[in-house]
């Protein structure tokens, strides 16, 4: 009787142990951790570029402004016109960016310029924002760290004769356009510095007065964040 009774109840038992276990077998196959070794689960980490871009440039450069005095009563008077000749001077620049790939940098940015001769002074200012890229990177890698950038925001110019005379100025439009290369320097604060030379055009543009420079010198960046350089050096 027993061996008949163990012989009927042995298939129910095996059918509900696989019941009761089977999903507990299809969890863990769902929340099995992946190898740590599989390359499409390591996270992506850019190669040059990464993080909070800090940096600065400045250089010589040479400008050239005109216009009227900042006022409707004598905006487009002839007798108020003022128009420098060539201009030498110096030219700096700040900004404040993110690297969120190899291939862009982009951020707020400040511009200080000023240029004379013996007889004239041009100042200027400018806020706006700055995109860097790099559209080399994998085309010509020995230029993977060439940038063509711009910049577009606010500006104020100032043209002054030195003697008794009106100024022309105005406020309204800044744009400027260059090119750098960059080369790596050191390792530092758990990112890198980058270093390198730099050309750039600029205008400011008003109603009322306009100026226009090319500078040249050097630009100086720290990158905050970690790239797959740091693992080869």
């Amino acid at each position: 009787m027993r061996p008949r009774v163990i012989r009927l109840f042995a298939p129910l038992v095996a059918l509900a142990a696989l019941v009761a276990f089977a999903p507990e077998a299809r969890a863990d196959g769902l929340t099995a951790t992946p190898d740590a070794n599989d390359p499409a689960m390591r996270p992506i980490v850019p190669e040059r570029r990464n993080g909070v871009v800090l940096g600065a440039a400045g250089g010589i450069g040479f400008a050239g402004a005109s216009g009227y005095p900042n006022n409707a009563k004598l905006l487009n008077d002839p007798d108020y016109y003022s128009q420098s000749p060539l201009l030498v001077g110096w030219h700096a620049s700040f900004f404040l960016m993110g690297a969120p790939t190899d291939y862009l940098s982009f951020g707020p940015m400040m511009t200080v310029a000023t240029f004379e001769s013996a007889s004239w002074k041009s100042v200027g200012y400018a806020l706006g924002f700055r995109a860097e890229a790099y559209p080399l990177l994998k085309l010509v890698p020995t230029l993977a760290d060439a940038s063509l950038y711009g910049q577009l925001g606010f500006g104020t110019t100032e043209l002054r004769a030195k003697g008794p005379y009106p100024s022309a100025d105005g406020s309204q439009a800044f744009f400027g356009i260059g090119i750098h290369q960059e080369f790596r320097l050191v390792k530092m604060l758990r990112g890198h510095a980058a270093v390198g030379p730099f050309i750039e055009y600029d205008a400011i543009r008003s109603e009322s007065a306009e100026r226009h420079w090319l500078s040249a010198g050097i630009r100086v960046a720290w990158y905050g964040g970690t790239v797959g350089l740091d693992r080869t050096r």
